[in-house]
């Protein structure tokens, strides 16, 4: 039986060697490939031979464990399942061809002993590949939930480091707001105490002119700490969404109107185009916060022309959306085409666009009498903007798209994708 054996493993290996689908069996040593089999090998015999059913169902739970172990041997040594089990067919193949022979070699065996023997092969490998099979899986799903524990640690440790980067930033932002405060409230007393009392006065005109600088400078850090709040809530998760029933198209016109004078400061049109209503769900704070940082980006970074805004229900046929639009005729975002914020938003517009099929679904373009030829001082183009961060983040809380078209000089289209309704 030992030479049997011997003749058995030496032709498997052959066989393995031979199968391109099994290619961890280069690297392992004869004592590691032959591994458990001989003693499989060993109690498959003594069911041959067993005359009780006892000494039978013991031989068979002996080849159980060793297939088990065998399974946990070749997990370890880098075996895929698929290879595990391509193995187990090609021993099963190596020891039909050697039951054949000893029959084709014993013409007179019994032939009942032989069907005997082949229901006991095949059923030592059925055997054999399930329990391997389950001894992998086994190993896999810890090997899984090892990793899985390991992630979620690291997750936990990356969300506390960022809570902590976040309150840092909020804390910091605050303490610098009050600050801010504590200035501007000199900067007006000291511009009324320079206020000139006769018409010729240049040193106190002078003055009052720099306490003037020093007030608008001072509003502008302190609308810029305020976003910076604002953004440190919104990447601390401490926003949450308050969905209610509202007419967006009446929302923006009121919103239109509010910012009307600013426009008009700058020589600029704000024009709006409105259906009569458009009745959709959102949190009417949230998304009148969007249009807004929008509307004041645009009429910002606009020299001359204007922008426009406009709102509608999707296309018929299309998914419960609704769709607004912010315009404008100024210097455009090329310039920052680069950055990180700019790239995302592209490559969200292109994805979107894609999905929908809407590439061609924006407003017409504005016309500016004389286009801006190059960029205002401090224009998007030298940054992305804390504005337009939450714009994107306010997007992500709603469940929104945001895409962008943009061409130096002529101008920028923000276009903002909302659900209609939202689950209960």
């Amino acid at each position: 039986m030992n030479k049997q054996r011997e003749s058995i493993l030496a032709r498997w290996r052959v066989a393995v060697d031979g199968d391109p689908k099994v290619s961890a069996v280069a690297s392992l040593a004869r004592v590691q490939f032959v591994d458990h089999i001989p003693r499989i090998l060993d109690a498959f015999e003594r069911t041959l031979r067993a005359r009780y059913a006892g000494d039978e169902r013991v031989a068979q739970s002996e080849q159980r464990a060793g297939a088990a172990d065998h399974g946990e041997n070749r997990w370890l040594h880098g075996y895929n399942s698929r290879e595990t089990m391509r193995e187990w067919g090609h021993l099963h193949l190596c020891m039909l061809e050697e039951l054949e022979t000893f029959a084709l070699d014993r013409p007179k065996a019994a032939a009942e002993a032989l069907s005997t023997a082949r229901v006991l092969l095949t059923r030592l490998f059925v055997d054999c590949m399930v329990e391997s099979a389950s001894s992998h899986a086994a190993l896999e799903r810890a090997e899984a939930a090892s990793r899985l524990s390991e992630l979620e640690r690291a997750h936990e440790q990356l969300r506390a480091l960022d809570s902590e980067r976040t309150e840092l930033w909020r804390e910091a932002a605050h303490d610098l707001r009050g600050t801010v405060g504590a200035v501007k409230l000199a900067a007006t007393a000291l511009g009324r105490v320079a206020m000139p009392s006769s018409g010729n006065d240049a040193p106190t005109s002078q003055l009052s002119e720099f306490v003037g600088r020093v007030r608008r400078s001072v509003e502008s850090l302190e609308t810029l700490l305020s976003d910076l709040i604002e953004l440190t809530r919104l990447e601390a998760g401490r926003e949450r969404r308050e969905v209610v029933a509202f007419d967006a198209a009446g929302t923006l016109a009121v919103l239109c109107d509010s910012l009307q004078f600013l426009a008009t400061e700058r020589r600029l049109f704000l024009k709006c185009q409105m259906p009569s209503e458009l009745p959709v769900q959102g949190d009417v704070v949230k998304v009148s916060r969007i249009a807004q940082n929008l509307i004041l980006n645009a009429i910002k970074y606009t020299e001359r022309g204007g922008v426009l805004v406009s709102c509608a229900a999707a296309p018929p046929g299309d998914v419960e959306r609704w769709i607004l639009c912010v315009q404008d005729t100024g210097v455009g975002l090329e310039g920052a085409s680069d950055t990180p914020l700019a790239q995302v938003i592209s490559a969200a517009t292109r994805e979107n666009q894609a999905i929908s099929g809407q590439a061609d679904h924006m407003p017409a373009q504005l016309s500016s009498a004389t286009p801006a030829s190059a960029p205002l001082e401090g224009s998007p183009a030298s940054g992305e903007g804390i504005g337009l961060s939450i714009v994107k983040r306010l997007c992500e809380l709603l469940d929104a798209s945001i895409e962008l078209q943009t061409q130096r000089g002529r101008g920028t289209t923000f276009r903002i994708v909302f659900p209609s309704q939202y689950p209960g």
